[in-house]
């Protein structure tokens, strides 16, 4: 897991900040009904995911020959995407598919923190 402490603090910074920001975006367009709020934290979730799963995948330590780095990384990118799509189409499978992947991504990445050397 070496190669994740050469990410930049602004990074990780901009990273936090994008959290926080969809966050903010998904609790105000639930109190207030504005879809265009709804809008903008479901595009907020597309960017952070891929984004995230693209810096773990850059960063990635393929040499070891553990396929969980990339893996959550895939998960990520492959969920950010469906995000995407589902903002394209409005086809609510699309939308689920894609918090089940970022999940997986999100576990594996957790197991890959706490379980691998």
């Amino acid at each position: 897991m070496n190669g994740l402490d050469d990410v930049p603090d602004t990074v990780y910074r901009a990273i936090f900040s994008g959290i926080i920001l969809y966050f903010a975006l998904l609790l105000y367009a639930q109190a207030t009904g504005d879809s265009l709020a709804a809008f903008a934290s479901e595009f907020v979730f597309g960017v952070i995911a891929i984004g995230v799963g693209t810096i773990l995948y850059l960063q990635a330590e393929t040499d070891r020959g553990s396929w969980v780095i990339p893996g959550a990384a895939v998960c990520l990118v492959l969920g950010g995407m469906f995000q995407f799509a589902f903002l394209f189409t409005r086809i609510p499978v699309l939308d689920q598919v894609s918090s089940i992947i970022v999940f997986v991504g999100i576990g594996l990445y957790i197991y890959a923190v706490w379980y691998t050397d």
